[in-house]
């Protein structure tokens, strides 16, 4: 009697036909293992190492791709850095316009010219620190926008602020401990260039001494020109590390430091390129705008105005200026953001294979798995599924036979 049962024999024979009932479809394999998932959607960026084209693109991108949470909060940001920074360059100017009308009356003219050009200067120096703050913080938000878009998702401004509300308060020490640096180290400098001036007058100022103090003075700017660049490069990353890896404000200055290590001069060169583009798009929009409220002021006072009337025109066409330059900031702050985010998550992808994380996130999240850890809080070593362990090889007793 002979019992057909469909199985093949070594031999290679034909297998039987099977028995009515049975079926040679292997089962449909159990929900959530090996199941067929659609492809993840694209994000902002390649997950692959980008090009200096595909980061310059992406920062463009960034506004378009979610641009309402984004404009919102850099637009109220740079209004208010705006409007500080006016009212206290407008009372510069107005004391520094004062100090030079006593010194034309010879009413204690020195001091009147020295008082203004010091509040002068320190009023401009409060102005750039309050805007480095202001573009620090919204740094930390593009970032975290940028990592988010990066695998797709698209977060309102309320969850921006929600994922970004620990790390907040540390990214504005960060912002304030740096500008304290800056300036700081800017008074070193200039020391070190009057001691360098004192020596030479106290050694009799003749040819040599001038310019020995010269070269000397000179060699000093430069060098800590240098070094400034170079310390700022290498902490420019600290923002995205502290809001995008949560991490403490210790911790963030070695992930920059880290990170940065064989790309300095990749990083300085991209940075710089954005900052010329920026500013040249800045300059676009701006500089007719002050050439048009210049042309204003002539046309309506065309015999000359008075020292009160020009000190007025001169804050009301501050105002007008800072507004549109508040808008002008709020696009190219985003930009400058964008491409620093972006070339962090470049090297942790070069360094740290960050994009295998990103893959395997975005394909979870496909397939309906729950549960899977931040792809950039986890490293990629321990968030990745370990492969399958090689298989034994077979007894040679159960080797097939040809």
């Amino acid at each position: 009697m002979t019992e057909a049962t469909g199985w093949a024999s070594p031999s290679g024979s034909s297998p039987q036909a099977p028995q009515p009932g049975f079926t040679s479809a292997p089962p449909p394999p159990p929900p959530g293992a090996n199941a067929w998932a659609p492809p993840p959607k694209p994000g902002l960026v390649p997950l692959s190492p980008m090009t200096l084209g595909t980061i310059l693109g992406a920062s463009f991108r960034v506004l378009r791709r979610n641009p309402r949470p984004i404009f919102l909060v850099s637009l109220i940001v740079n209004a208010i850095t705006a409007l500080v920074s006016v009212l206290v360059s407008g009372n510069a100017v107005t004391t520094l316009t004062t100090a030079f009308t006593n010194l034309a009356n010879g009413s204690d003219a020195s001091t009147a010219q020295l008082n203004g050009l010091i509040f002068a200067d320190f009023a401009e120096f409060g102005a750039a620190a309050l805007v480095y703050v202001g573009n620090t913080f919204l740094q930390g938000i593009v970032s975290l926008e940028v990592a988010r878009g990066t695998i797709g998702e698209k977060l309102p401004l309320r969850a921006l602020l929600r994922r970004s509300r620990n790390r907040l308060l540390p990214l504005l020490g960060w912002s304030v401990a740096f500008v304290l640096g800056i300036f700081v180290f800017a008074v070193i400098v200039v020391l070190l260039i009057a001691l360098v001036v004192g020596l030479a007058v106290a050694s009799g100022g003749g040819g040599g001494a001038v310019a020995g103090a010269v070269l000397g003075s000179i060699a000093i700017a430069l060098g800590g020109v240098t070094l400034g660049v170079w310390i700022g490069t290498k902490l420019s990353l600290v923002p995205s590390a502290l809001i995008i890896e949560q991490l403490t404000l210790g911790k963030a200055i070695g992930r920059s430091w880290r990170l940065v290590k064989g790309y300095f001069w990749r990083i300085l060169g991209i940075q710089l390129l954005v900052a010329v583009i920026v500013s040249i798009a800045s300059s676009i929009v701006e500089t007719p705008v002050g050439i048009l409220g210049g042309l204003f002021l002539e046309t309506t006072h065309p015999t000359g105005v008075s020292a009160a009337d020009a000190r007025d025109a001169i804050r009301q066409l501050s105002y007008i200026t800072g507004v549109v330059d508040a808008v002008v900031r709020a696009i190219t702050t985003i930009v400058a953001s964008s491409a620093a985010a972006l070339l962090y998550i470049d090297l942790r992808i070069r360094k740290e294979g960050l994009d295998l994380g990103l893959i395997q996130y975005m394909d979870a999240r496909q397939a309906g798995i729950l549960g899977t850890p931040d792809p950039y809080l986890v490293p990629v070593a321990s968030s990745a599924t370990p492969p399958p362990p090689p298989a034994a090889p077979l007894p040679p007793s159960a080797q097939p036979t040809a």
